[in-house]
């Protein structure tokens, strides 16, 4: 039996907190949590803003002790993230009137079975034991290389926020394989009995060829089986979710796989000024 929606968005939300804070300088403030990687200030969701208290009263005051320190280590942007719950009307509205806009997340769970197979030939590389930085850099610079945001250098920043969060433990990453050359990356991060998977793209030349459905089916796989003994955040996953956007089509994927919504949420930002 599943267990009741709100406890399900909590273990998520918690699990979110532990993989945002992983590697990272953790400010417990008055109006919010806010979580700073210095040496990689562009990247959005390595300085953000968790468990949110936001009132429209006092509203300019509390945006500014949030932005302070993050302007310190050089971050420009304002990105607040609000999966313990949504910001009510009034709120959002004074929010865009300060420049904010926002983008509607899912979580996806999955309880039951797998639905897609693996495509043949596609292998996952661990990072690094299995595939270097290097392959996992360059995947990810192909990729990013399709944002609006694209710079050569926050795309390394973006590498190496999420090295740092491998590195202490949180994190582990892949590159996929495919007739020896690498065409996307996938990431699984655990807390306690929850895993999410993260990080999952394919390079343009790749898609609508399985790679995505073989990288998330290897990494339900891995999640759901024993790991390494006596290390308890390592046991299988009771919890196997994933965070997609609402209107982009890896939702519809997700579906297929096996994976259903169960909640949603949004994530405002205030652009660099």
């Amino acid at each position: 039996m599943r267990a009741a929606a709100s406890s399900v968005a909590e273990r998520i939300s918690l699990a979110e907190d532990t993989l945002a804070e992983a590697g990272a300088e953790v400010l417990r403030l008055p109006h919010g949590r806010v979580i700073r990687q210095a040496a990689f200030p562009h990247v959005y969701d390595a300085n953000l803003v968790r468990r949110p208290r936001l009132r429209t009263d006092g509203l300019d005051e509390a945006l500014e002790e949030l932005a302070a320190p993050l302007r310190a280590i050089g971050a420009r942007h304002l990105q607040i993230t609000t999966d313990g719950g949504d910001v009510p009307p009034t709120l959002a509205h004074e929010l865009r009137r300060r420049g904010f806009s926002t983008d509607r997340l899912v979580a996806m769970t999955l309880d039951g079975p797998v639905l897609l197979g693996r495509t043949p030939g596609v292998r996952i590389r661990r990072v690094p034991t299995e595939a270097s930085w290097d392959a996992f850099a360059y995947a990810m610079d192909r990729m990013n290389r399709e944002e609006a945001w694209y710079a050569p250098a926050v795309s390394r920043e973006i590498v190496g926020s999420l090295r740092r969060k491998a590195e202490v433990g949180a994190l582990t990453l892949f590159v996929a394989e495919r007739d020896g050359r690498f065409v996307g990356t996938v990431g699984l991060a655990r807390d306690r009995r929850a895993a999410s998977i993260v990080s999952v793209g394919t390079l343009p030349e790749a898609r609508r060829q399985g790679i995505g459905t073989t990288m998330v089916v290897d990494m339900i796989d891995r999640a759901r089986r024993p790991q390494h003994h006596g290390d308890p955040s390592a046991e299988p996953a009771e919890l196997v979710y994933l965070i997609a956007r609402a209107d982009d089509t890896p939702k519809d994927l997700y579906r297929r796989i096996g994976f259903h919504v169960e909640l949603g949420f949004d994530v405002w930002l205030r652009l660099p000024r």
